[in-house]
């Protein structure tokens, strides 16, 4: 078993069979670093107090560093990228994937037209309204991590009428997503006195200003994009730049190397309250919906077997 050290830590240089698979020169140093979310943490500065970063990615993975451990249900803990101390992230395993489920799904959309389509999807969830006309989305397509740390919950569609349009399903499911993680993100505060004041936004998604418009209005604080196209390459560099002694920490090599934001959005007072009145609404439906997809997991895993997923009396007899 190999021994664990600190990120930062060196651990050996490139052998010549690894220099002959990778290009990189032989000898050259490698030093430890860690997971790609805790490195994108460190890209993007988060040892800052009072950031936190998002990921809007295939999955949304968002943490904010503390020096002290904590542990919650509401979060994973996971060690910094950092001198010390720990990541708490929260994670939700379905973002952008959301996004291309239903571009090929329901709106059977020509994976060569995503880019158009996209465009025109932008808008039309931009003229909705704030709860996208009634409609509200539950994002477990892929389970439930944390806070409820469920793998067989799914994902709830819920309030669709004949005038649903599709603006207002696409509006729902960037809604679905960010008022995921507002209350994930105030479970966290609420769990361990982390305070967050705002997000530095990464990630495929992060390239949608209403996106990040609806996550600055619905979490009550400002939304940074970063520049930083691959933040997690950059966190990883940042480790190799502060373990061959370039920087006297990391967070002095955070502070260097991160990319300047690109784009603040702040949130706007309106739209701000009407959030947080759609946000207790969410918070209650998968509560209330929960019960019910067990017995649905139940009954769909039953028929997969041949069997009935109810039994009588008269059933068990033998």
């Amino acid at each position: 078993m190999l021994p664990l050290v600190r990120p930062g830590a060196f651990i050996g240089t490139v052998t010549e069979a690894a220099a002959q698979a990778t290009g990189l020169p032989v000898d050259t140093p490698v030093f430890a670093a860690g997971g790609d979310g805790q490195c994108a943490g460190t890209g993007v500065e988060v040892l800052r107090s009072g950031r936190a970063y998002i990921n809007l990615g295939t999955a949304v993975v968002s943490g904010s560093y503390s020096e002290r451990y904590a542990f919650d249900a509401a979060f994973r803990t996971e060690t910094a990228v950092a001198d010390r101390g720990y990541i708490l992230e929260t994670c939700l395993r379905a973002g952008t994937f959301l996004v291309d489920w239903l571009l090929r799904e329901l709106l059977g959309i020509d994976p060569q037209r995503r880019l158009e389509v996209l465009t025109a999807l932008e808008a039309e969830a931009a003229a909705s309204p704030v709860g996208a006309n009634g409609v509200m989305l539950v994002p477990y397509w892929e389970g439930c991590m944390t806070p409820y740390w469920d793998a067989a919950a799914r994902g709830v569609i819920a309030g669709l009428s004949g005038s649903t349009r599709r603006g207002d399903l696409y509006r729902a499911l960037l809604e679905g997503v960010v008022l995921e993680q507002a209350l994930a993100s105030r479970r966290l505060q609420g769990a361990c006195g982390q305070t967050i004041d705002h997000y530095v936004a990464v990630g495929g998604g992060a390239a949608s200003d209403l996106w990040l418009q609806i996550l600055a209005d619905a979490a009550d604080v400002p939304v940074h994009r970063s520049t930083s196209k691959e933040a997690s390459s950059l966190g990883a560099a940042i480790a190799a730049a502060t373990g061959c002694g370039w920087f006297r920490s990391f967070a002095e090599a955070s502070a260097a190397m991160a990319g300047p934001v690109a784009r603040t959005f702040e949130p706007r007072p309106k739209e701000k309250a009407a959030y947080a009145e759609l946000g207790e609404i969410y918070g209650g439906l998968w509560p209330a919906l929960s019960s019910s997809n067990q017995k649905l997991a139940r009954f769909v895993e039953q028929q997969a077997q041949g069997r009935p997923a109810y039994y009588s009396n008269e059933d068990c007899k033998d």
